[in-house]
């Protein structure tokens, strides 16, 4: 668009320059109006365009260019009529004034919008500087030859009121240049009317030498700067702020005003005696005085607001600093602390007990102690986890009174603490503090309303003897300490390579069992069951063994309490459901027999939700009859959970199996239960079996389990029975059924069905 305003002008200068007399009218005119007309069209859409305070600035200036379009119309058709100027002042003039009027209107407007952006007395001042050096030479070249006119009051007035009226604009420009930033759209704007102002002061100086001349030279600039206010409107769009605040002055500002004041300083010397100029040049120096007066001021101001500032950020740095030593002090101490009990956590312990290795080379003892509260499991689900995590503090701080000065206490986790006793020059000062741990638990620990009793197992590891690494220490205590709990809890145990060995067993075995599983290197014997009275084979016990390829044969009580604490005796004993029912299945089809196959089951079997239909579904795969199958529970299991285990084995003597109560009167018995539970023998436990031939008390256990069993319409069996005395008393006591060594050991199938099925052996 800028190209067409520049290739307009140039025309319209072609034509002023080769057209001449009446034709030269009428070219002019139509490029000065219809160049008028063309900015109003683009300053009136700006102002419909703009929806936020801008619109009013264009408003005025579309208002302003069709008053100097009024005015240039007035002026073109009085030259048309009669083809010469009109006379001065005229009605055009009154338009031409209106047009600067309203662009000082515009003017003022921005600036009021502005007024919290800028600095004023600073603007001000440079405004003025320079606006000396303009009222000096306007004086020089145009207002004083105007008053010097021999003409009436009237036209000297609107003379005059033309360079007062560009001065006053040429005022506001220049503040908003020396007090904002101004965006490039309206760049065209402020050049536009700088160029009206430059074309306005040429006419009057040729005006008051009486040497104008009409469609001259000047005629192209007028248009020309309207244009280029025009393309201000053009370019400018809606949600733009027309001046931004001037953060950083530039080069051009500041040295603006002290350049112009230089223009000043020669007009003395062209006219020594005018009293204006040496007024105005007087007012510029003070100005320029006063300007730099209050720069330094300003300056000074920065300065002590500078130093404040700083005092102030020291203060909030040595403030924040504060903060952040305060907080690395508090995450430091969470680090190493557990919030629950406030002693050191396991970090801290790993921490302290390796600086105590480094120590240690010193050639003194220290020992590593674990303790752990027993069945806090169970006091935190009966109690509740509240009492529970108090019983932990409590636990906490009655050790924390135990220890020396020189130990170091800390929490591992859960209801485990840890100790380093250092140092110490005997073992016997280790057992008396070890001693003094457990001996803790003689006292209930007060919970509230609460007297908790407890019990702690306490493992220890010795340094150099157990170990000389963090890990060694730690894991050898570790391992003292579930041997304490195997061996029975409330107790103390000091690490020894046997317990190593047994634990490092422990894992092989572990881990060998996920290979047996998949491997299928498990195998069923089986122990025949007798009658007491007949001696007639009424069925047989299935007992698992494992065959490991390169550890031979692995006892089960070896690896079914490993099984147990792992879980992985349910995959274990789904197969021997499977493969006892399929084995009793083929010898009763086989031989025509009706006998009846034992299973043991795990605890962790029974309370699977899933068992009772696991059940269900191997009769079906087998077509074994559900009487034919007797399965062995724990009295533990039969007392875990009440209501639980009578529905789960009702739930099974719908489906027509045995249930049988294995090891009976070693756990939990009561008698209660025998009542309540669907059941059909009890299993007599082996230790009372062992003693019957030498304890009375044993005799009368047997005998009063047998009587009580057939009071209940129970069946009763004795297993582990190993000698023909043991046999006759279980007769004479007249127990139901047998099983033992003394008539038969436990064999794989193939020689249990030569020995046992085909050609049973004689057992009297």
């Amino acid at each position: 668009m800028q190209w067409v305003v520049f290739v307009y002008v140039m025309m319209y200068y072609v034509a002023l320059f080769v057209m001449f007399g009446k034709i030269e009218v009428v070219v002019g005119s139509f490029f000065s109006l219809g160049g008028i007309l063309f900015a109003i069209i683009l300053l009136w859409r700006a102002s419909i365009r703009m929806k936020t305070n801008e619109r009013t600035f264009w408003k005025w200036m579309t208002i302003g260019s069709i008053c100097y379009f009024i005015a240039e119309m007035i002026y073109r058709i009085y030259e048309w009529m009669f083809q010469t100027e009109p006379p001065f002042p005229s009605f055009a003039d009154v338009f031409y004034l209106l047009y600067s009027f309203a662009y000082i209107i515009a003017l003022l407007y921005v600036i009021m919008q502005q007024r919290k952006l800028v600095v004023v007395w600073q603007s001000l001042l440079d405004v003025t500087i320079v606006m000396c050096v303009m009222m000096a030479y306007s004086w020089i070249y145009i207002v004083e030859p105007m008053i010097r006119l021999e003409e009436s009051i009237l036209y000297i007035s609107v003379l005059v009121a033309y360079p007062l009226l560009d001065l006053v604009m040429l005022f506001l420009l220049l503040h908003l240049f020396f007090v904002t930033n101004v965006r490039r759209i309206w760049l065209w704007n402020m050049v536009g009317v700088g160029l009206f102002v430059f074309t306005d002061t040429v006419y009057f100086i040729q005006m008051v030498q009486f040497n104008y001349e009409s469609n001259s030279w000047l005629d192209p600039l007028w248009i020309f700067s309207l244009l280029m206010i025009g393309l201000s409107g053009y370019y400018a769009k809606d949600g733009h702020l027309t001046f931004q605040k001037s953060e950083q002055p530039s080069a051009i500002k500041i040295m603006f005003p002290y350049v112009c004041f230089l223009l000043l300083l020669c007009a003395p010397f062209i006219y020594p005696n005018d009293r204006i100029v040496i007024t105005c040049l007087v007012f510029a120096v003070g100005c320029i005085f006063l300007r730099q007066w209050m720069m330094l001021k300003e300056n000074r101001q920065l300065l002590q607001q500078l130093q404040t500032l700083n005092d102030n950020l020291e203060q909030k740095i040595a403030k924040r600093t504060s903060e952040l030593m305060k907080l690395n002090e508090q995450l430091t101490y969470e680090a190493n602390h557990d919030f629950l009990t406030g002693l050191f956590n396991r970090r801290a312990f790993v921490v302290k007990l390796e600086q105590e290795l480094i120590r240690a080379k010193q050639q003194h003892y220290f020992a590593v102690i674990f303790i752990d509260i027993d069945r806090f499991k169970q006091i935190n689900d009966y109690f509740g986890h509240q009492i529970g995590d108090e019983l932990i503090v409590q636990v906490g701080r009655l050790l924390k009174e135990t220890v020396r000065p020189t130990d170091f206490i800390a929490r591992q986790g859960g209801d485990e603490f840890t100790i380093i006793f250092t140092p110490f020059k005997h073992v016997d000062e280790l057992r008396h503090f070890v001693h003094r741990l457990v001996s803790i638990s003689q006292q209930p620990v007060a919970i509230r309303h609460l007297d908790i009793r407890i019990s702690l197992s306490v493992g220890v590891a010795v340094y150099p003897y157990d170990g000389e690494t963090v890990d060694t220490l730690m894991k050898h205590a570790d391992i003292a300490l579930y041997r304490a709990k195997e061996q029975g809890k409330n107790q103390y145990q000091f690490f020894n390579g046997e317990m190593d060995r047994v634990v490092l067993q422990k894992t092989m075995i572990e881990t060998a069992l996920h290979e047996a599983i998949d491997n299928k290197q498990f195998t069923l014997f089986y122990q025949p069951q007798f009658d007491v009275q007949t001696g007639e084979l009424i069925g047989m016990e299935a007992l698992i063994r494992w065959i490991h390829p390169k550890l031979g044969v692995i006892s089960p009580a070896m690896f079914i309490p490993i099984a147990e604490e792992t879980g992985q005796i349910i995959a274990i004993g789904e197969w021997v459901i499977e493969e006892a029912c399929r084995q009793i299945q083929i010898w009763n089809e086989r031989h025509g027999r009706s006998l009846r196959m034992s299973v043991n089951i795990s605890p962790k079997q029974f309370l699977k939700e899933n068992f009772v239909e696991h059940i269900r579904a191997v009769l079906q795969q087998t077509q074994l009859l559900p009487d034919q199958l007797d399965l062995e529970i724990t009295e533990g299991v039969a007392v875990f959970n009440e209501q639980y285990t009578i529905q789960k084995l009702q739930q099974l003597k719908q489906l027509g199996v045995h249930i049988s109560i294995d090891d009976f009167g070693t756990g939990y018995s009561s008698l209660s239960y025998l009542r309540k539970f669907p059941i059909d023998r009890l299993k007599i436990a082996k230790p009372f079996i062992d003693g019957i031939t030498e304890e009375k008390e044993d005799v009368a256990v047997v005998k009063a389990i047998i009587v009580l069993a057939k009071n209940l319409k129970l069946r009763v069996i004795a297993e582990g029975v190993e000698t023909l005395q043991q046999l006759n008393i279980l007769r004479s006591l007249q127990c139901d059924e047998i099983q033992g060594y003394v008539l038969g050991k436990p064999v794989p199938a193939d020689l249990f069905t030569t020995l046992y099925i085909e050609n049973q052996l004689p057992h009297d």
